[in-house]
Order: C-alpha cells, then sequence, then structure tokens
C-alpha cells in the first residue's frame, strides 16, 4: 500500500484548512473536539469517523469528495512560471551531470522526508 489512508486524509484536512486559512484551533471549535483531535487527525495518527470527517467539511466549507481526493492537483499559481522554470534550467547547464544526479537524489530524498515527517503546528502544547 502506498500511503497510508490516515496519512492521506490528514494531509487533505490540513491542505484544505490552510487553504482557508483557518487554524487548528478554530476547526476544533467548530467541529466540537479538542485542538489535539485536529493536530492527531492531520497528522495521520488517527482517523476521523465518519461522522467527524463530515462535520470538518462542513467547517472547512468543503465536500467529502474533496476531502478524500488524495489525487490533489496544484493549481496554476502554484506551479513554476516560465520565467522561473527557465533559471532553474539555465541553473542547471552550468552543472556537471554528476552534480545534477546528486541534486536530484538530495531533492527527492528531501521531498519525501517532508511528507514523511510532516507535523503541523500544534500550539496546545506546552514545550518539554
Amino acid at each position: 500500500m502506498p500511503e497510508d489512508v490516515e496519512k492521506l486524509i490528514g494531509a487533505q484536512i490540513a491542505r484544505i484548512r490552510k487553504e482557508r486559512e483557518i487554524t487548528q484551533e478554530q476547526l476544533a471549535e467548530s467541529v466540537n473536539v479538542a485542538t489535539e483531535t485536529i493536530s492527531r487527525l492531520e497528522r495521520g495518527v488517527s482517523i476521523p469517523s465518519l461522522k467527524t470527517l463530515e462535520k470538518i467539511s462542513w467547517a472547512l466549507h468543503s465536500s467529502l469528495r474533496e476531502l478524500l481526493d488524495f489525487e490533489y492537483r496544484l493549481k496554476p499559481e502554484d506551479t513554476l512560471s516560465e520565467e522561473e522554470l527557465a533559471k532553474v534550467i539555465a541553473l542547471l547547464k552550468t552543472r556537471s551531470k554528476e552534480d545534477i544526479k546528486m541534486g536530484y537524489q538530495i531533492l527527492k530524498n528531501l521531498f519525501e522526508q517532508i511528507e514523511k515527517n510532516y507535523r503541523p503546528k500544534d500550539t496546545t502544547q506546552k514545550s518539554k
């Protein structure tokens, strides 16, 4: 199985919540759960019941379908512009084949770690 469904649902909740500029605290209040519950859901530590998922979709002004659509596509403004892409290509043309391969592996590993260890900030937890 490529990814756990808990993590996929959590990532969708976090993405949509941030797009709507809603804090975890605000979402928790709207859904009538603890902020820690939202944090755990977004991290994929736990999975919401269908009833909670329905409440989350209402609070986020979203559909259940959107929360379960794991084929998230970037909006045009989230992609590189032609100018930015040209800068990347120009930079790559100045590097050796070995440098490019190494850079690719580094970026690939970095993005995998970001996805694997995604942890939304939970302001309700106290520092240890």
